[in-house]
């Protein structure tokens, strides 16, 4: 009786930890452990509109009326590329518009002369807005043309400001690993 005791306990040993483990994946206990910051896509979108292919570039549709989220998106779009740094030659931001002669309040229009911009058809806004995040959102295309993380706008000062934070922190990352662009 001792030995199967014995046995019964030094079995359990082992195979308790392992019915542990699967209840904890099959429970979704464990959330996986996430060094981006951005959302990944689910189904990336290769784009053959993208101007500079050679570049990382950050993509963002311009909407007819810029509120506050879309400043917040604007700023960021500005001040990222120059965070980069010493890779700064490896990045760019593009702001696509639908239309080029829509007109926005000054303060706006100033941000706008800043970035280079491109206008693009119906085809590629409505691509846009397929998208997860539509037109509320950064995304960040690699250069080989895929739009791969979106950063959705937020509002508030301190939010904006880590939102910058989070695209330069994965933007940084993405730079050090990668050897393309």
């Amino acid at each position: 009786m001792k030995k199967k005791g014995t046995l019964l306990l030094l079995l359990g040993a082992f195979a308790l930890p392992v019915i542990l483990a699967k209840l904890v994946l099959d429970l979704n206990w464990y959330q996986g452990g996430v060094t981006n910051r951005g959302q990944l896509l689910s189904t990336p979108v290769t784009s053959a509109w993208l101007g500079e292919r050679q570049q990382w570039q950050l993509i963002y549709l311009l909407p007819e009326a810029c509120e506050a989220k879309c400043q917040g998106a604007l700023f960021n779009l500005q001040q990222i590329p120059l965070a980069v740094g010493a890779e700064k030659d490896r990045v760019s931001s593009v702001l696509l518009r639908a239309t080029p002669d829509a007109r926005y309040a000054p303060t706006v229009e100033k941000q706008l002369q800043a970035l280079p911009q491109q206008v693009v058809s119906a085809q590629v806004i409505s691509q846009m807005q397929t998208l997860e995040y539509g037109a509320q959102a950064i995304y960040l295309a690699d250069p080989h043309g895929n739009v791969m993380l979106a950063y959705p706008l937020v509002t508030g000062e301190a939010a904006i400001l880590a939102q910058g934070k989070d695209v330069l922190r994965d933007l940084k990352r993405l730079l050090k690993i990668s050897k393309i662009g």
